[in-house]
């Protein structure tokens, strides 16, 4: 995590996200919600804190729902439109979840020729698994139409499957940290 801090592009695309899109969607007093953000940011930057960004990863499509997704349902309720680094954000959870497969309980993903181990449920990686090799907009309804990962169909919300699959295929085709500055900018 610290090194993500250190990455201006990461750490970038965090402070927005945050102060931008997380921020205005909720109903605490302004100051008290910058001053929590604030105190997170320090806390990622501590360099004593330990942070395996692979360790913290552990079932992240059902952290992405409890903590992400009522910022962008929220968002796009609250401003009638999506939120770029919100919507950014499938698209990163679901091209690190690519992967075909699954050995010791684990989704094999790989990043520059280097294998990593994706931990989540089994269902969950059962799905990448069967459908991360898909076109970028064929994989992305299948990801936002599953009910199980979201209690409900986000295809529902309009353009979402499209920006999203955007997204990836820029991850895809320009690289992350690419996609990321073109999200920031």
């Amino acid at each position: 995590v610290k090194e993500s801090m250190d990455d201006a592009d990461i750490k970038n695309f965090m402070v927005k996200t945050i102060f931008d899109e997380v921020i205005p969607t909720l109903t605490l007093p302004e100051e008290e919600l910058k001053e929590f953000a604030e105190a997170v940011i320090t806390r990622f930057n501590n360099p004593y804190v330990k942070h395996a960004l692979l360790s913290i990863s552990l079932n992240s499509v059902s952290k992405w729902r409890a903590r992400c997704m009522p910022s962008l349902l929220g968002y796009v309720e609250k401003f009638g439109k999506l939120p770029a680094h919100m919507t950014f954000s499938l698209a990163a959870l679901m091209n690190f979840y690519t992967g075909t497969e699954i050995k010791e309980s684990a989704l094999i993903g790989n990043r520059n020729g280097e294998e990593y181990k994706i931990l989540d449920d089994a269902f969950a990686l059962e799905f990448f698994a069967a459908n991360s090799g898909k076109d970028s907009l064929e994989f992305t309804k299948a990801y936002l139409s599953n009910t199980a990962f979201f209690g409900r169909d986000l295809t529902e919300y309009a353009g979402l499957a499209e920006k999203v699959a955007g997204y990836l295929d820029d991850i895809r085709t320009l690289g992350m940290r690419e996609a990321i500055r073109k999200v920031n900018a």
